[in-house]
């Protein structure tokens, strides 16, 4: 994680995400133009995150940089599958989806004005001549891990303004995204971790092996429902991939709707995450 500007600690991330100046926002004129931020050099953090904390970032004012979970974010990264390609003279679109939401990726082309972030020509051309995957291109329904900064267009709608869109050779990556933004999340929504919790020492001692897990004395508020459904997702046996939604509500007695409201309040708590599709579940350990 210290390539992304963040300490160490068992999240995966810690400290700092605050030290970049003012710009994330900008004029929609400037959509012309991929040069719309100014005095983001002071942050150089690259934030690995969902479309969803994109979409739902916020703007202290329009001259502000964009924050996640109340910290600055000037660069991100995410990885999503290609819904559209778009291309026209001066820029190509992607139209891309993450399984949390949607948004759009603007790559100029030969920008006037690059991106402080660009790499240089000589970095591009050993890139795309090396490596695994370097003939790959980005392709509708293929997967693709995007770089670039948030942007408005037309003063509402939230948009990536992508210096490099590069194509997902091991769907592996996709699922090491998902985690590494959860971790980062963890950090800045929950602070650093602190010393080993009782319920862990129990465990490591040789305590009750059916416990619950060390930090559920810490989880948020939550329904009575969807306490129910963490807490099979913490004791039944399973598999890495976690539980249908459809077993969920088979085995607790619900109905389908009932465990897709209870699974979203989970999602948004950042205690358990999708495995295989939006469907499947498992515990967030950390």
């Amino acid at each position: 994680m210290d390539n992304y500007g963040y300490g160490s600690s068992s999240y995966g991330g810690g400290g700092g995400g605050g030290g970049g100046g003012g710009g994330g926002g900008f004029m929609p004129g400037e959509m012309t133009s991929p040069a719309g931020g100014k005095g983001e050099g002071n942050n150089s953090t690259l934030r690995p995150i969902t479309i969803k904390q994109a979409l739902d970032a916020t703007q202290p004012y329009p001259e502000a940089n964009f924050q996640i979970d109340g910290a600055d974010v000037a660069s991100i990264c995410f990885v999503a599958q290609v819904r559209n390609i778009s291309t026209q003279s001066t820029n190509t679109t992607y139209k891309l989806d993450d399984g949390t939401g949607e948004i759009e990726a603007k790559e100029w082309v030969n920008p006037s004005a690059p991106d402080s972030m660009d790499t240089t020509e000589d970095e591009k051309a050993a890139a795309a001549s090396s490596g695994p995957g370097a003939n790959a291109k980005v392709e509708v329904n293929g997967y693709a891990k995007v770089y670039g900064r948030l942007r408005t267009f037309f003063g509402d709608k939230r948009v990536v303004n992508t210096h490099c869109v590069r194509p997902l050779t091991d769907i592996n990556e996709l699922h090491f995204h998902m985690l590494e933004a959860a971790a980062v999340h963890l950090f800045f929504a929950r602070g650093p971790p602190g010393l080993p919790r009782a319920g862990d020492a129990a465990m490591a001692g040789g305590g009750d092996q059916n416990a619950p897990h060390g930090h559920e004395s810490t989880l948020p508020h939550m329904s009575a429902v969807a306490r129910r459904v963490y807490d099979l997702l913490n004791t039944e046996r399973q598999s890495n991939e976690g539980l249908h939604k459809q077993f969920i509500a088979a085995r607790l007695g619900l109905s389908l709707p009932e465990v897709a409201r209870a699974s979203q309040e989970l999602l948004n708590s950042g205690v358990v995450f999708a495995t295989l599709d939006e469907d499947t579940l498992a515990i967030l350990e950390y």
